[in-house]
């Protein structure tokens, strides 16, 4: 299975009673970083900007063996989020954006033929990214649904801009996609008092598939027009919860990739999962938030260690 990420990488840096540390992020970074660690070819179409903190994010990600996209580099700045850790180890942050990302390429050059010959099974974004470069993220959209899975996590932030045009966007975005995931805290920021259950049904009524509801220590919800499902939550010490969504994304990816549920023609099979294959998959992703959950910063497992977590919970069948 291969797969493409298309969005935003930055550095977070954290002040600790030790100090400064700086560790890599940004949601579509940690998800395309997740699917190399678990085995997945893996291609990241960002901007890295420049620098120091631009070799450390390329660093990080050669080590997962996830490849940058060409055009993944630029003279901008590198972006910057700065986090704060409430006491239940969930984040706020504040950033210093700077995103222009590479566009798809076009037919006849050396770069659309490798497109051509990479030919994604999913191309996944959102985040920062849709709302910093909407017609690029849409660019790559257009380029590869007729081969590709699109899936999608807003990841609302208050700080993407007044909140009447980032949900216009993000429905945009919804209604462009095969498979939506979100997290409770996403839902309440767009939607204040609708309920889970609405959402859902708004959402999979504008056409996607699957649409995958996190809610940390509650569980998840995973939903198609047939079938909904909620799974309970791995308990784990949390260190903090940075990158614990985009943990469950990238094991969600992957338990659909290892049921052949991604790429062309395999809509109407994710349509009909099974109920036992929604809660096989929900507890795979769950056990890949709360893997990262224990650890500081966003660093999801590597498919030993997911397998060694969920084995005990007899969910290995992905």
């Amino acid at each position: 299975m291969t797969c493409l990420v298309v969005g935003e990488s930055l550095v977070d840096v954290f002040t600790t009673e030790e100090g400064v540390v700086e560790l890599p992020g940004g949601a579509p970074y940690n998800v395309a970083r997740g699917l190399g660690m678990l085995g997945r070819r893996a291609y990241l179409a960002t901007d890295l900007g420049s620098g120091d903190r631009a070799e450390l994010l390329a660093s990080t990600l050669a080590a997962s063996k996830t490849k940058l996209w060409p055009g993944s580099r630029s003279t901008n700045p590198t972006s910057v989020a700065y986090p704060t850790i409430a006491e239940d180890g969930s984040p706020t942050y504040e950033f210093d954006l700077h995103f222009t990302p590479p566009t798809p390429p076009q037919g006849g050059t050396e770069e659309a033929a490798e497109l051509v010959k990479v030919s994604p099974n999913i191309l996944h974004t959102g985040s920062l990214a849709v709302h910093l470069a909407p017609e690029a993220i849409k660019a790559w959209i257009n380029a590869l649904s007729a081969v590709s899975t699109i899936s999608y996590d807003p990841n609302y932030r208050e700080s993407m801009g007044p909140h009447d045009e980032v949900l216009t966007r993000t429905e945009e975005f919804i209604g462009l996609s095969d498979v939506v995931k979100a997290s409770r805290a996403d839902i309440a920021g767009l939607y204040p008092g609708l309920s889970e259950q609405a959402v859902i049904t708004k959402w999979l009524n504008m056409g996607p598939q699957l649409v995958a509801i996190t809610g940390g220590k509650d569980g998840a919800i995973l939903a198609t027009e047939n079938l909904r499902i909620r799974s309970s939550a791995s308990r784990v010490k949390a260190v903090d919860k940075v990158g614990a969504g985009d943990a469950f994304m990238s094991a969600l990816i992957d338990a659909l990739g290892r049921t052949s549920m991604l790429g062309a023609g395999s809509a109407e099979s994710r349509r009909l999962l099974s109920e036992r294959q929604l809660k096989t998959i929900a507890g795979y992703a769950n056990a890949g938030g709360a893997i990262a959950v224990s650890r500081r910063g966003a660093v999801a497992p590597t498919r030993d260690e997911l397998l060694d977590f969920v084995s005990s919970y007899s969910i290995v069948d992905v």
